[in-house]
């Protein structure tokens, strides 16, 4: 009789262990669906809105499915205006920003990490502390050299100072290659490579 008493109270614990694991998950589950939904919700109210008129949008209380829905909207978006051209604009940017960025920021990101120089942390130091800087600051000198090279109202300005980095990418990159062990390096340069 005590063994099927000690079995029962065995197979309730573990009864109760696995229910609790499921109402955890469960509860888990529902916040995380809850959280998902506030984050969509924007997304969605954003393409509810392309499909309105231009005066519906303002209506209160909102309505979230236009009817009919204005699929024109798309149409007018990609013909009327010069989309094609705001891509290649913003694909240029991108893309050149980006490579230099890459370029700039990750060697200077790794002379600071590996190479070994005289005052190489007082640089360092330096560099960091121009991101105390608010760019308010810098902004009208900015413009100024900008103007003064006939820059403005081209995209150099966005592009350019991308290729001589930026406190921060470097920052990062530097951090990233300190975690790469030198043992590595220095199994690359038995093996012929060379620093960079």
């Amino acid at each position: 009789m005590q063994s099927i008493a000690a079995s029962f109270t065995h197979y309730y614990r573990a009864f109760i262990r696995h229910a609790s694991r499921h109402i955890k998950r469960a509860i888990t589950y529902l916040i995380l669906s809850i959280g998902g939904a506030v984050i969509l919700l924007p997304f969605f109210w954003m393409i509810s809105s392309s499909l309105k008129k231009q005066w519906d949008v303002y209506h209160f209380p909102p309505v979230w499915i236009p009817n009919p829905p204005q699929w024109q909207n798309y149409v007018d978006a990609l013909t009327v205006y010069p989309f094609h051209l705001y891509l290649l604009n913003t694909s240029t940017i991108v893309v050149l920003t980006c490579l230099g960025t890459v370029l700039s920021c990750s060697l200077a990101g790794y002379g600071f990490s590996r190479l070994r120089a005289p005052g190489r942390d007082v640089i360092f130091v330096l560099l960091l502390s121009t991101m105390m800087l608010p760019y308010t600051v810098t902004m009208i000198p900015l413009f100024m050299l900008f103007n003064k090279l006939r820059w403005v109202d081209t995209f150099r300005p966005l592009i350019v100072p991308a290729f001589f980095g930026n406190a921060f990418s470097v920052f990062l990159l530097r951090q990233f290659f300190l975690t790469i062990p030198r043992e590595l390096e220095d199994a690359a340069r038995i093996d012929g490579c060379s620093s960079l």
